[in-house]
């Protein structure tokens, strides 16, 4: 109890220091404050006053602070000058597909990773280690809008795929599907590299330790000896790994979904950077700053359930 409030403490401190640095983000972006937030340009000096008494914006900097996080913890994050709609409306329609594609390609990343990891250091110095190697290899050389490239020169007509654009569940699986292979399979490469050489690595040294060889020497074998001697520890690290690069995934989306013309959070954050609409980019600074906060927590967490070093201490 005493580590997870502890935790949570911490997420909170960190979660403090988030909303300030998001706040201080549009207030020392170059120019007239009051069109960073609004998007409204060459206005004149009496709009610009009624704008900055709406937005309290002619208050001392700490007052403004506190009237923005109000407004943030009511779940107020502006009003995007995009299409004139609510910040936290228009995030909420646009983070479904990006969320989707991220979770999908962590989760695939990991099981095929941990497969092919465990294959190679079981088959170590063969063809199996090989192969698994040269899609480790691959994988972390391409970086993901290459891999995207490719996939819709070479991919994606000949298997009768979508090459952009976005469809949701409620159209139908198959039609869901043919949008998310391609952007699940250009955001996966790079991570299934990644985690694969994390796990080869990870197995081999949990395979040289003592207490593999003393089970070994009792008659313990098969999938008794795989999992509960020898995945389970190897894990510990992949998991961590894992669930720190959930973060770099979600950040990864803001280029595949330019890559394939997908209406996510990657490209409205790109739309809002190219037309100055600071409201997004504080919003959506805020929203995956929050989400990595999150994740470092829940990581936290998991890796001690899993250590019983952790849990012991």
């Amino acid at each position: 109890m005493r580590f997870f409030l502890s935790r949570v403490l911490s997420a909170v401190a960190a979660l403090l220091l988030l909303t300030m640095a998001t706040f201080l983000l549009v207030r020392l972006m170059p120019g007239d404050v009051t069109t960073s937030l609004t998007g409204v340009d060459g206005a004149s000096q009496e709009t610009k006053a009624a704008i900055a008494a709406e937005y309290g914006l002619d208050k001392p900097l700490p007052e403004q602070y506190v009237r923005w996080l109000g407004h943030v913890l009511e779940g107020d994050l502006g009003t995007t000058a995009l299409t004139g709609q609510p910040v936290t409306e228009a995030l909420g329609e646009k983070m479904v597909p990006s969320l989707q594609i991220a979770l999908i390609a962590v989760v695939i990343s990991v099981l095929l990773a941990v497969v092919l990891g465990t294959v190679a250091a079981l088959r170590r110095g063969r063809a199996a280690d090989k192969a698994a190697s040269g899609v480790a290899l691959v994988g972390t050389s391409l970086p993901d809008f290459v891999v995207g490239l490719l996939l819709l020169v070479f991919v994606a007509r000949q298997a009768g795929l979508a090459t952009f654009g976005y469809e949701p569940l409620s159209a139908g699986l198959w039609e869901w599907g043919r949008h998310m292979v391609l952007p699940v399979t250009a955001l996966s490469l790079g991570l299934i590299g990644l985690l694969t050489r994390l796990t080869r690595t990870s197995v081999s040294e949990t395979l040289q330790q003592e207490f593999v060889r003393t089970a070994r020497s009792k008659g313990v074998q098969g999938r008794r000896m795989l999992w509960r001697h020898v995945l389970r520890p190897s894990l510990i690290p992949i998991i961590t790994t894992a669930g720190l690069q959930l973060v770099a995934v979600v950040g990864g989306v803001v280029v595949i979904e330019v890559v394939f013309s997908i209406p996510g959070m990657g490209k409205l954050i790109f739309d809002g950077m190219r037309q100055r609409d600071y409201a997004v980019i504080q919003a959506a600074t805020l929203v995956i700053g929050c989400m990595a906060i999150a994740v470092n927590v829940f990581v936290d967490l998991v890796y001690r359930y899993l250590d019983p070093r952790m849990r012991d201490s």
